[in-house]
């Protein structure tokens, strides 16, 4: 058993570096899990609805999991090993939780928002497909359904495997500790971030007082920041954020 107790003396403890092992294997898991599904194909006399996909995909996030927590490929060992040797480069851990650093999408750059997205009917699909899990998640928390996509665009690109440089993860880019207190369990999931993600944008959008830019502002660059300047931070990435959201917002609801 690991624990938190011993400091490698990189900053890092052996607690956080197997939890980074694991999440890796996990996902590895979770990527070969799907891998493999896709060489079986669908059942052209039984249609596959997009509930039934997500469910094999939560399934599959499952049994990813158990694969990772049981060690069962070995793989999360053999990194734990590797990067607890290198004492004297621990850069190799900052790698391992930063894939994609180029940018913030972990497994597939086609999903990154650009100034195209909004012409690219393939990026506007791609966001759309989630439409039966952010309607019943604006219904729920009294969002506009519109604002919930043009989030998800520009956080993830539709993307549900996305990470960010951050660690932010899934489709609204949920920090761990966010989706904690909304009580996410499984930021990759679908279903579990949409509904995790909107929840806390309507808790922003209470705080205050039903402002979206400021709730927008908020959810980029965190409600304190928002808080001290007394309106939108100063800062380009969020003030370019908050226009590029309710632009988008525009394509979703047909107006532009």
């Amino acid at each position: 058993m690991y624990t938190s107790a011993v400091n490698t003396g990189s900053g890092y403890t052996t607690e956080q570096i197997k939890k980074v092992a694991n999440d890796f294997e996990a996902l590895f898991s979770s990527m070969m899990l799907r891998a493999m599904r896709k060489t079986v194909g669908d059942n052209p006399l039984i249609p596959t609805s997009m509930a039934e996909k997500v469910y094999t995909g939560m399934l599959d996030d499952e049994y990813a999991n158990l694969l990772s927590n049981h060690s069962s490929l070995g793989l999360s060992d053999l990194i734990f090993k590797e990067l607890v040797g290198k004492q004297s480069n621990y850069g190799s851990l900052t790698q391992l939780k930063n894939l994609g650093n180029r940018d913030f999408h972990l497994l597939d750059n086609s999903f990154v928002p650009s100034s195209g997205f909004l012409k690219n009917e393939s990026g506007f699909s791609r966001t759309k497909k989630w439409d039966f899990l952010v309607s019943d998640a604006a219904e729920r928390y009294d969002v506009d359904k519109n604002l919930v996509f043009a989030i998800i665009a520009q956080e993830s690109g539709g993307n549900p495997y996305a990470i960010s440089r951050a660690g932010a993860k899934g489709l609204m880019q949920l920090m761990d500790s966010t989706a904690r207190e909304m009580g996410v369990r499984h930021s990759f999931n679908p279903g579990e971030n949409i509904d995790g993600g909107v929840k806390y944008f309507r808790k922003m959008l209470d705080q205050f007082d039903g402002d979206i830019k400021l709730a927008l502002a908020s959810y980029n660059a965190g409600p304190a920041a928002v808080k001290k300047y007394n309106g939108i931070p100063p800062y380009s990435e969020t003030q370019n954020y908050v226009d590029s959201v309710l632009r988008l917002r525009e394509r979703f609801s047909g107006k532009d």
